[in-house]
């Protein structure tokens, strides 16, 4: 079960930095309990989302970078002699179309100013 801030984490737990992201967040993963000087190779759905080394504690801290966007919790495992575990919201906001109007002030601006270089 992945930790939150109200309960230490577990011995196998991977501490993500933040509970939820958006497209283009940072995100950082630590973890403990590895073999020392090992890989560490973070995936998430099958994919690998990022990587570090175990320094001569077993510790480690990596970022973590999704290569899909798809709105949910997903779940990020680290493998490094163990496997440790953690979760993370992916949140994927849209927009409602509301910036359009300032597109077309902009553009009707743009042609006026051609018209009058043109036509002086």
């Amino acid at each position: 079960m992945p930790s939150s801030s109200s309960t230490p984490p577990g011995p196998n737990d991977l501490i993500l930095d933040r509970p939820s992201v958006q497209p283009g967040d940072r995100l950082s993963a630590t973890g403990k309990g590895c073999v020392p000087g090992k890989a560490v190779t973070l995936t998430s759905d099958g994919d690998r989302v990022g990587s570090a080394y175990a320094d001569g504690t077993g510790a480690f801290t990596a970022p973590v970078e999704f290569t899909r966007i798809e709105a949910g919790k997903h779940t990020v495992v680290a493998d490094c002699g163990v496997r440790l575990t953690g979760a993370v919201e992916q949140v994927v906001t849209s927009s409602s179309g509301g910036h359009s109007g300032t597109l077309v002030i902009l553009v009707f601006f743009v042609l006026a100013g051609i018209t009058v270089l043109r036509f002086p």
